[in-house]
């Protein structure tokens, strides 16, 4: 039945659940367009502007009505519709008494359509080379040379005031509701040569430049595994995709490569510290400074590679100080005996913390002190299908 002609008399309502902007008129136009031809195209931009504006619905009309507005036949309305249906712009539905429903899809961005392995290729292939270069020079996003710009923006609190006296808990609800803290957003690291590192790196391979997320996610990695700007640089030009694009994902497995390599070679020249020789004056430094490969290294000096992952993910997804996300990880080694879990169990770890007002790497060495002295009349709470031992001193890390 689906693929029969429409009767004329039949009736059909059409939905939505988006508001078609211009980009998406471009991209229809430009690309969906030479892909199914003027009539899906005028079938869909009928639909479309049959729509009300205030409830994405159109009023119930027949088909014979929809054919003489737009002067379709029977079978070319058919056909279009099919075309639309198979590019994934329209879902339609049919009942018993032969009436129908159109649901009307949004287009896939300019970026993603060309990036689709099956679209961007028949894309290529039915208008040539020089228009698909045209069309993806059309749609290609201009980059701002801001080098010779400062940056003045000014943050919320320095133009707005806070009735909030009570900032820890102020803090405490960012975090519930998910949003960055100022002190868990930026990594210094005065180890790591930024500015150098951009320099000798092929910037072009940024899809989006040298934004806010990829600086502090090469910081974050620097600081995790400890590498020195070349050899970041150089796992840089190893993941480059086949987009010609700078892509994070194949980043971090080779971060973790070469990391395992650099290990196992100067594996005879690593010195593991002893935390007894850590005093309890410079707790707050080491835990806010050392990377993550000498943190773990401490307790764990055979650990796997795979543990810079973890914290790397930790690191990356849980909004809390650096200090604090150290002593969890010093805690949770020492209480699991040096394995490391997932990154959900430490979320749960970071709620409890958090709802406790642990918020900067000075609550964090008092609150598990003062777990460490009242043990006995503390209970470990339990997690899923683990248990997170709260009980313990820092003495004991």
């Amino acid at each position: 039945m689906a693929n029969k002609l429409v009767d004329s008399k039949s009736k059909f309502n059409i939905y939505s659940s988006f508001i078609l902007s211009n980009e998406d008129v471009s991209c229809i136009s430009l690309l969906y367009a030479p892909l199914i031809g003027s009539d899906a195209f005028l079938v869909y931009m009928g639909f479309e502007s049959l729509l009300s504006r205030n409830n994405l619905k159109s009023e119930e009309l027949t088909h014979g009505a929809f054919y003489d507005m737009f002067s379709l036949s029977e079978k070319t309305f058919l056909d279009a519709r099919l075309k639309l249906e198979a590019i994934g712009l329209l879902m339609t539905y049919v009942n018993s008494d032969g009436n129908y429903i159109y649901s009307v899809l949004p287009p896939l961005t300019p970026k993603n359509f060309i990036k689709d392995a099956s679209l961007g290729a028949y894309l290529y292939s039915q208008v040539g080379s020089e228009t698909f270069d045209y069309l993806y020079n059309h749609f290609k996003i201009e980059k701002i040379d801001k080098q010779e710009y400062k940056n003045i923006t000014k943050s919320f609190d320095e133009v707005f005031d806070s009735n909030i006296d009570d900032l820890k808990t102020l803090k405490k609800f960012d975090y519930i509701l998910g949003k960055n803290t100022n002190n868990s957003i930026k990594v210094k690291d005065i180890n790591f040569d930024f500015d150098k590192f951009i320099k000798e790196i092929n910037i072009d391979y940024l899809e989006f430049g040298i934004t806010d997320d990829f600086k502090r996610k090469i910081i974050n990695s620097s600081y995790v595994y400890g590498f020195k700007v070349t050899e970041m640089v150089s796992l840089y030009n190893d993941s480059i995709n086949k987009f010609n694009y700078f892509d994070y994902s194949i980043f971090k497995k080779k971060a973790n490569v070469l990391f395992t390599f650099l290990r196992n070679r100067k594996a005879p020249e690593l010195n593991t510290k002893s935390n007894d020789n850590i005093k309890s004056n410079d707790l707050i430094s080491y835990l806010d400074n050392s990377s993550a490969e000498r943190i773990i290294s401490d307790l764990v000096p055979n650990y796997d590679s795979k543990y810079l992952n973890t914290v790397l993910s930790i690191y990356e997804n849980i909004d809390l100080p650096r200090g604090v996300l150290n002593c969890m990880i010093i805690k949770v080694l020492k209480d699991k005996g040096g394995d490391l879990p997932s990154l959900s169990y430490f979320k749960k770890v970071a709620e409890s913390w958090v709802l406790d007002n642990v918020l900067s790497t000075e609550d964090a060495i008092k609150y598990i002190t003062t777990l460490k002295e009242s043990k006995n009349n503390i209970k470990s709470e339990s997690y899923g299908k683990g248990n997170y031992d709260i009980s313990g001193g820092y003495e004991e890390l």
